[in-house]
């Protein structure tokens, strides 16, 4: 299993501008807002998806905002896509759900990302392990990840 170290670890070896924030042991988006003190609109969320196809993808929205799986499904193409288990998280990502950051995952996966999210300035989002978050530019992760647009958030 991946951890924070070793998130860290792919960061530097990258050359990105990064922050990794310890808290407490949250894994919701509006617990860590609190114990870090910032607007939930801040946090960025990591939601790994599986379309029926078997393809994994992942969609990193607003701390404050929802996917809507339907729109997802029209927009990839595909009749019907359902959330990762727990077990497909830690296999595709190397993360333990709850934990899964925006980049430096085991495997490359498909990566899209909320409109809504201005691409100047940086964000938080899960850190590689419990009670920590990442803050990262959201260019840096647009460029990690090869990520695109999506607008199936509401």
């Amino acid at each position: 299993m991946l951890t924070d170290t070793d998130l860290e670890k792919f960061l530097k070896s990258r050359g990105i501008e990064y922050k990794i924030l310890k808290h407490g042991n949250s894994y919701r988006a509006d617990e860590a807002s609190k114990e870090l003190g910032i607007a939930i609109s801040e946090i960025v969320k990591s939601v790994l998806f599986i379309t029926m196809e078997g393809a994994a993808v992942l969609v990193i929205i607003r701390g404050d905002k929802r996917v809507d799986q339907s729109k997802l499904a029209r927009e990839l193409g595909t009749r019907k896509l359902r959330l990762a288990s727990k077990d497909e998280v830690l296999r595709i990502s190397g993360y333990e759900a709850g934990t899964l950051p925006p980049v430096g995952h085991k495997n490359v996966i498909m990566t899209l990302i909320d409109y809504t999210i201005p691409t100047e300035g940086s964000v938080y989002a899960g850190g590689g392990a419990i009670g920590s978050s990442l803050k990262i530019r959201v260019r840096d992760i647009i460029r990690l990840q090869n990520a695109t647009f999506t607008w199936c958030i509401h």
